[in-house]
This record gives C-alpha cells, structure tokens and sequence, in this order.
C-alpha cells in the first residue's frame, strides 16, 4: 500500500452502506465501465447473499466477512472461488471511495536503501516481521531514517481496511518489535525507535520463577501425588488425572499464586498451596477475576479455578472443616455451569438441522480427494500409485528400501483432512484418539481388506473409559482405501503404522489435524467444526430421530457416566420431541374426519 506522505492525509470519509458504496459507482467518474460492472455486480451478489438491501449492509469487510460466514454455502449455492472474486471486488470498492491506499504491487523491489537493510535481516523472524513495513516505505517514498510511529499507523489503518482490525493491531505490534530489535543488534541501523503498543488490560501472569522455591516444589509434590499416588495408597488421590487435566491443574496454580500477588503488592507472601486456600486470600483470587468483567459475573473459567483450589485444601493440604466450609460458601456464590453445550457449538451445528446443509458436509471428504488429486496432476498421487498400506496388512508403510516417492506436501495434507472428517462422521470420537490411529492396531481388519474396517480408540478401555469399537461405512471406507492405496504408501517409511503421518514420517500433531479440520470446513460449508462439534453434531442428529435416547448418545460418545450425556444435551432433543408431540396432534386432528383419518393411515408407515 502506497503510504501518504508523512503529515498529510489524503483520505475521504469511508461510506456508511452498501447503498452509499453502490451510488457512488455508479455515478463517479472516476470508475471506468469494467469496474463498475465488476462492483456493482459484487455488492448484488453479497447483498443476494445475506438476503438484505444494500442500505441494511455497512460497507466494511470485516463486518460483511462476518456476515457471510453466518450464511452456509450449501445455502448460498456458490462456489468458493466465485465468494472469493466477490469479496476481492467490494473490498477494492471499499478501499478505492474511502481513500484507502492500496498495498504495492507483489514483487516490487524494494529501494536501493531498503535492499541494503533487508540483506542484513539474516534472521527469518525479523526479515518477516519487516516484510510488510519495509515494501510500504519504500513504495512510498520514505527513507529508513524517517520511520516513525505515524507511518507504522498508516499502514496498519490500510491494513485494517483490508483484514481486519485484529490483523492490522498484530502488525503494529510485530513491526515495531522486530524494527527495535533490528536497531539494537544490527550494527549501522537507524536509531530511530518505534512504541511497542500496549497489549490490551489482561493482567500479568508470572510463571512459577518469580514465586519462592517452596511454592514451585509444593506444586509439584502434589501433581506427582495426583498422577501417581494410586487408589490404594495410604491418602491416595481419589483418581488419576488425566495429562490434560494434569495441565490444566498446573496453570490454575499459577494463575490463582498470579493474582494474589497482584492484590498483595509482592510475590514472596505466596510460599505453599495453603497459602492459596486460605479463605480471605481464596477471595482475593477470586476477585482479581471478578473485577475485571463488567458486570462481576463468574464464567466457566473462574468456576474452574475455584473447584481446582478447593480439591486442593480438601485432598492436599487437608484444610480443617471450618475452613472448607468458608471455601465451599464461596465457591457455590460463583454458581455453577448451565446444563448444555456452549452456545458457539450450539450455533454451529444448529447449521445441519438444514438437509442441504447436511448433505455438503457429508460430500466434504470426497470433493476435498477430487480437488488434492488434481493438485497432484493427474489422478495420480505423487504420479502413480505408490503403495498398498493395508489396514492390518503387513504393508504400512513405504518400501523398505526408503524408496517410498515423495509426495506434495499440500494435495497429502488435504486428503488426509478428507480422512480425518470421513472418520469423524462414521466414528466420533475424541481428538487425541483420531490423531493416535494406528494401521493394524486401533484401525483395523479382522478379515483382510474384503472385511470391515473397525475404529478401536486407544486408551478407550482403561480407567473409567469404556472400551468402544466402530464399524466404518461403505461410503468412509472407500476414501479411506483411497487415502491408503494412492498416498499413504508413498510417505517416508512409518514403521509403527501411523494413520496421520507428514511427508518425513513422523506422526501429524493433533493440533495440526484440528486446525485442518476447521479450515477446510469453513471455506466449503462457512462454519468452521472443530474434532469436539462432530461429536455433538453426532449426538443432534441421534436425539433428532430418537428424542429422550441419551442412552444412545452415551454409547455412541462413549461417555463414562450418563450423567455427562444428559447434562451436555440437555434439550438438544427438543426439536425431534416437538416433531413426534406435532404428529400425534395430527393424528388425533384427523380422527375427526373419517375421510382425512383414512388419508393419514394410508400415507404413514405400519406400525410394529
């Protein structure tokens, strides 16, 4: 984006609709006809889109960004490229009647000053984090010497034009960070320094460092204690954590000895885990959180720290009775998490109560193996078909030689999302347990490639989990033999038969695998589904058709107490109820009329 001059500001005042927007390109002189065309066009369709007029629309994109993501494609029936053009045209339109500058050309090289600069940023966090900064001052004519905290600000407020608010407030941050570090370590830098901008209010969180040793080894004492003490064990824990509860025990400490050196002025008060239980300084914790919102209400995070602390003066540092009733009248002041899922999962797969919307979801995985074999070119991964990788067989992996051929790194990523959401949908199960399938041990065929493919979680079984097999579909296990017989083979060698592996052989993070998921199913459906909202999205579709089954939704979950299920989809099957509770009126309607009650009982199903 050319930047203006520094001390002027050649900006108009932005429209306020798409009506204002759509005026002023058809009537400005300054628009030749193959842009108007393109524009006007662009702000009917997003308009056709959201089904609203042009002047119920702001003429901002971030703010229609968030109102197209609120519109399912199978709704909107258009393409992702055909979206794409039309949010590249009305963001053009936006920039252009605002004023806003335009970022320069790619691949414009940067000024003789500049160059000699980016060749000294011989670290690749820096030379990014400059990238942008470095391109805009050079097409604008700006000398490295007159950096200043007003050009930062130019273009982040074009960047914000363009991306959004969040993104240009991580640029602000990101340059002038990199920009002081560059000027402190690179010998002849200018010295011009830039302001770092504030962070926003979160409090500061200190890491256990900054506490006296006593508390750091108190804390770890009673984590070891928790993992490994055993049932059996004299004061044993009553149960064994679990790693991600384990984690999250660990920065609920941190955070409640955090917060209560905050509200005492220094850190070496907080020596042990008695120090945090005790009553008035459990209040502090509890109110360093509190008074930060605006209206003092508790949220689930708060609720959860205030349950970790009172374990921990119960189980650990055995409080008195006097002193667990204090904590337990505080702690039931916070009240308690509503029955139900979060209301994002809610709304989510509240999407998939459309059929249309549904039936995309369920095409996903196979359009997303069209689209990497023709990334590969051809059909063909990596140019043929590189290996058998037999669920249960004996071939896993690639040649034993190493000479397994190496595949694209992105059209493999995008079948292995295709897989990951086919596994989803035959066998919901948690996250962890996806990314941990293994070929011939939790993915399997008892009965050689002719027989059913099972889904055998790892770790479903022990503990208080119960043990859970799922038989894959017809329709999942051809993309999984698709997957296996044109890709999997070709990766690095995998000798212990991991399902979801990168290209040099080692397995594919969890995280990896979710935010895969997410993306994909946001550019083709418009709402992102993480790994967890499959498993709800599971538990609608059973209570839609069996309302009241929660028995149902727990075997197929594999929830350790039904308790779980029934409080999580409290009311989810309301809707298939209301369906049942609305036939039965209907019925009863027509066995007034003989005529219609005829009707009815020859155009509905015989009864068992």
């Amino acid at each position: 984006m050319t930047v203006s001059p520094i001390g002027t500001d050649s900006r108009s005042s932005p429209p306020g609709s798409l009506h204002d927007l759509l005026a002023w390109v058809q009537s400005s002189p300054a628009v030749n006809e193959r842009r108007r065309r393109e524009w006007s066009g662009a702000i009917r369709t997003v308009c056709s889109i959201l089904g609203q007029v042009p002047a119920a629309v702001p003429a901002q994109m971030p703010e229609v960004d968030r109102l197209l993501a609120a519109v399912p494609r199978a709704v909107h029936g258009r393409a992702d490229k055909t979206l794409a053009n039309v949010r590249s045209r009305l963001g053009g339109a936006i920039r252009t009647r605002s004023g806003a500058d335009r970022a320069p050309p790619r691949g414009l090289p940067l000024s003789a000053p500049w160059r000699a600069l980016h060749d000294r940023l011989v670290d690749p966090r820096l030379r990014h984090g400059l990238s942008r900064l470095m391109h805009a001052a050079s097409a604008g004519g700006v000398e490295p010497a007159q950096i200043c905290d007003r050009l930062v600000a130019q273009v982040g407020e074009a960047l914000a034009q363009a991306k959004g608010e969040a993104r240009a407030a991580a640029f602000r941050r990101q340059a002038a960070t990199c920009w002081n570090e560059a000027a402190a370590r690179i010998a002849g830098w200018p010295a011009v320094r830039l302001t770092v901008p504030a962070t926003g209010g979160r409090a500061r969180r200190l890491p256990f460092e900054a506490f006296p040793p006593s508390f750091g080894r108190d804390v770890e004492n009673y984590l070891a204690w928790a993992v490994g003490s055993g049932r059996l064990a004299r004061d044993g824990a009553p149960r064994t954590l679990s790693a991600g509860t384990l984690r999250l025990r660990r920065e609920h400490l941190r955070l409640a000895a955090s917060a209560l050196a905050r509200r005492l002025g220094y850190t070496r008060r907080v020596i042990n885990l008695a120090t945090l239980v005790e009553p008035v300084n459990f209040k502090l914790v509890l109110a360093e959180y509190l008074d930060a919102t605006d209206d003092r209400r508790a949220g689930a995070f708060v609720q959860g720290l205030a349950v970790t602390l009172f374990g921990v003066a119960r189980q650990w540092v055995k409080a008195p009775a006097s002193q667990l009733d204090q904590l337990g009248q505080l702690k039931r002041r916070l009240g308690s998490r509503p029955a139900g899922m979060a209301a994002k999962s809610r709304r989510a797969i509240a999407r998939f109560a459309d059929q249309r919307a549904l039936a995309e979801l369920l095409a996903l995985p196979a359009t997303l193996i069209a689209q990497a074999l023709a990334e590969a070119g051809g059909g063909q991964a990596g140019g043929g078909q590189v290996g058998g990788g037999q669920v249960g067989g004996a071939q896993v992996g690639g040649d034993g030689d190493g000479g397994a051929q190496r595949l694209p790194a992105r059209p493999l990523r995008t079948v292995q999302i295709a897989v990951a959401i086919q596994l989803l949908l035959a066998a919901p199960i948690r996250l962890h347990h996806l990314a941990a399938l293994r070929l011939g041990d939790t993915l399997h065929r008892p009965s050689g490639r002719a027989g059913p493919v099972l889904v055998a979680p790892a770790g479903a079984g022990v503990d208080r989990e119960p043990q859970r097999i799922y038989p894959v579909a017809a329709g999942a296990r051809e993309v999984l033999d698709e997957y296996l017989d044109r890709w999997h083979g070709g990766i690095a060698p995998n000798p212990r038969g991991w399902l979801f592996i990168r290209p040099d052989g080692a397995p594919l993070a969890a995280a990896a695998l979710r935010d895969g998921i997410v993306r994909r199913t946001r550019q083709a459906l418009g709402v992102g589904l993480t790994p967890g909202q499959f498993r709800h999205l599971a538990a609608a579709l059973v209570l839609h058709e069996r309302p009241g089954d929660i028995g149902l939704v727990r075997d197929l979950l594999g929830h350790a107490s039904p308790r779980t299920t029934a409080q999580l989809y409290a009311g989810l099957g309301t809707p298939g109820a209301a369906a049942v509770y609305g036939a039965l009126l209907e019925r009863a309607r027509a066995a007034r009329n003989p005529e219609i009650a005829s009707q009815a009982a020859r155009s509905s199903p015989t009864s068992l």
